[in-house]
């Protein structure tokens, strides 16, 4: 046997000029009309789950009758997300170095009261109340020029 028999034939490697055209024809969906996806989904997609358009109301609320919401910071690829996340950051710096002030320069009994306070699952609001109180209280102390019996 001849190499040329054993060698099986093969086609041509581009498809017939007809075979492409009717692929263009049949195409169902031109590039200009395919779906987008959306940067950040309302609060009912989220929370159930299902694809959303992103735009006010979406399909799926339209659909069912829902209220639809679409709250910007929830969006990840957003500067705006990162901004409110840095502010928020920033907030609970600012509220952890007063507690730790508070710690540092308060009496043991108020210090204690703060714990209790904390412990008893007081909100943050409260607890926060109570540190700016201390502080203020700190404040007042040295202007006075009275000690509060720790740190001056």
């Amino acid at each position: 046997m001849s190499r040329q028999d054993i060698t099986p034939s093969l086609g041509p490697l581009m498809p017939r000029s007809e075979y492409v055209t009717q692929i263009e024809e049949n195409d169902i969906e031109p590039r200009s009309v395919r779906h987008r996806r959306s940067s950040v989904a309302c609060t009912e997609c989220r929370a159930r789950r299902r694809k959303c358009s992103g735009h006010a109301p979406c399909e799926e609320c339209a659909l069912h009758s829902r209220v639809c919401t679409i709250d910007p910071l929830h969006d990840k690829r957003k500067k705006m997300d990162l901004k409110a996340l840095e502010q928020e950051l920033q907030y609970y710096r600012t509220f952890l170095h007063q507690l730790c002030q508070v710690i540092y320069m308060c009496d043991y009994t108020d210090v204690e009261q703060l714990v209790d306070l904390i412990r008893q699952g007081g909100t943050n609001k409260d607890i926060k109340n109570a540190v700016e109180g201390y502080l203020l209280r700190i404040s007042e102390f040295r202007v006075s020029g009275v000690s509060s019996g720790k740190h001056e």
